[in-house]
């Protein structure tokens, strides 16, 4: 019997016995409640030039928000559904709607905008209900960005339009409107694409420049490209969302020209083709565009991604620069982007950040505090899945063990954490699965030619965990690993995440 008590109390001990990671060991959750009467789904996020939160809302409130009074006022109303918002440091505030890309200017310090000022209009508007415009990000040569949503089937459009309609393939307005004389949509929308962009420049990235009007087709091959964001290098990164031409939500690493796989917008490409889009061989569309940084496969991964913003040190104990925490609106949890390059290409790890009720879902844009140490999430739902309101996420600066890094290697992975781990314990501990993601128009994509990776050998090099597999990783599939719960550290306890997901495009 003693042998058996003091078995126990070792294994109490022992650092593999940690109870499991908690994020709410580390963080809180505060919300921010929003002024009553207003509809609290959240557009945009931003901190003005004296350091107040700038909300967005959807029903076209600009609201400001005084953390020390607690107080909420209102510079702006009767925009058109804003999705995205940037303020300057002059005191104006930029906002994207769904029409234009508006500058909010307060001409008498009285702490609302008088004037509402025309930056860029310079794209289509069909009346679709999926044509949303999303945003906002700005370069350090003064340069705007932002995204517009292709059209859906779901729906058609309006007798009157702004800008040139797009007839390639035969597919001419009147074919995309219903009701009355033109007849039910439920017969019509049968002859168009699941996804269209007829009007300008739908399922484009646009650059606007500070001295111009005037919008650039920056990239092509987007579908609902619900997240923006400019890095300190000028490199603008791009989220969209699972459907069709589009087997997983993606992170895009977006370059200046590329196509990045929806088909819709190639007709406002440079050179746009004679046929409808989505009738072209995937085939060919495959060899001209550029692949995701990272996939987030659907229902275990990510499921509608949305803005990200630079991992900080500040807010976890983690150092990567190149790591982005990004939104997710169906479920209650962050992910994190952990880069890695091979033979030139962007690829990398998607990890669970913030995997906890407590935040909720619904996930739409952020922004850091000024000290870093807590980000502001803003929520939404409109007809999907999602939450709403604000919250603040406070990090109490209590270190805990966390992965930093994630590396493809010529046989397996190396995976380099904060602190090293007390034991790898046996190959037979960890759950590797591979499979690749269909590419073409249906909507989204199972798992194809899944396989189960038999793990060779482990071992660990200071902080640095490596996985030997059987076989060589191989190109164009996604790995979906699951270390075991065990892995710790004596000092910083269970690691916070396990599951991870390997986008594999180039392998060594």
């Amino acid at each position: 019997m003693k042998s058996i008590l003091t078995s126990i109390a070792l294994l109490a001990s022992s650092p593999s016995a940690f109870a499991g990671f908690d994020w709410q060991d580390h963080y809180t959750v505060e919300p921010i409640p929003l002024p009553q009467g207003v509809d609290p789904q959240v557009g945009g996020m931003t901190l003005t030039h004296d350091g107040k939160l700038a909300v967005c809302l959807h029903r076209g409130e600009v609201l400001i928000y005084d953390e020390d009074s607690q107080h909420w006022s209102e510079f702006a109303n009767g925009l058109h559904e804003p999705l995205g918002i940037h303020a300057e440091k002059d005191g104006s505030i930029l906002v994207v709607q769904r029409a234009e890309l508006t500058r909010l200017v307060d001409e008498d310090g009285d702490g609302k905008a008088d004037l509402h000022q025309v930056v860029c209009n310079d794209w289509g508007v069909s009346g679709n209900y999926h044509e949303f415009a999303f945003g906002l990000a700005k370069d350090s040569k003064g340069n705007y960005y932002i995204s517009l949503g292709t059209a859906s089937n779901g729906s058609g459009v309006r007798s009157i339009i702004r800008g040139e309609w797009n007839n390639t393939g035969g597919l001419t307005q009147d074919k995309f409107l219903y009701g009355g004389s033109h007849g039910s949509w439920t017969e019509k929308k049968q002859a168009v694409p699941r996804m269209y962009a007829r009007v300008p420049y739908r399922g484009c990235i646009l650059q606007i420049s500070p001295d111009s009007r005037k919008a650039k087709v920056y990239a092509t091959g987007l579908r609902t490209p619900n997240g923006l964001f400019m890095d300190e290098n000028d490199q603008l990164w791009v989220s969209d969302n699972q459907g069709d031409w589009l087997g997983a939500s993606k992170l895009h690493k977006i370059e200046e020209g590329a196509f990045y796989g929806h088909a819709a917008s190639l007709l406002w490409s440079r050179n746009p083709p004679d046929v409808t889009p989505a009738d072209l061989p995937p085939a060919s569309l495959d060899a001209m565009r550029r692949k995701a940084a990272a996939l987030l496969p659907q229902g275990e991964c990510g499921n509608s991604i949305t803005e990200m913003r630079v991992l900080r040190p500040s807010f976890a104990p983690i150092e990567n620069p190149g790591a982005l925490i990004i939104g997710e609106m169906n479920q209650p949890r962050m992910p994190v982007y952990l880069p890695d390059t091979v033979n030139g290409q962007p690829q990398g790890a998607i990890m669970h950040f913030l995997d906890t009720p407590a935040i909720g879902g619904g996930i739409n844009r952020m922004v850091w505090s000024p000290d870093g140490k807590s980000l502001y999430v803003g929520k939404t739902h409109l007809s999907w899945p999602g939450k709403e309101g604000i919250n603040r996420i406070r990090y109490n600066g209590h270190p805990f063990l966390q992965v930093q890094q994630f590396r493809l290697t010529a046989s397996g992975f190396e995976i380099q954490t904060n602190g090293e781990l007390t034991d790898v314990l046996k190959p037979d501990d960890y759950r590797i699965e591979s499979f690749s993601l269909q590419y073409g128009p249906r909507y989204g994509s199972p798992k194809v030619d899944r396989s189960s990776e038999t793990v060779a050998k482990v071992e660990k090099q200071g902080n640095s965990l490596i996985i030997h597999l059987k076989d060589k990783p191989r190109a164009n599939r996604v790995y979906g690993i699951e270390l075991p719960e065990q892995l710790s550290n004596e000092k910083l306890g269970p690691l916070s995440a396990t599951r991870y997901w390997y986008t594999a495009h180039q392998v060594h």
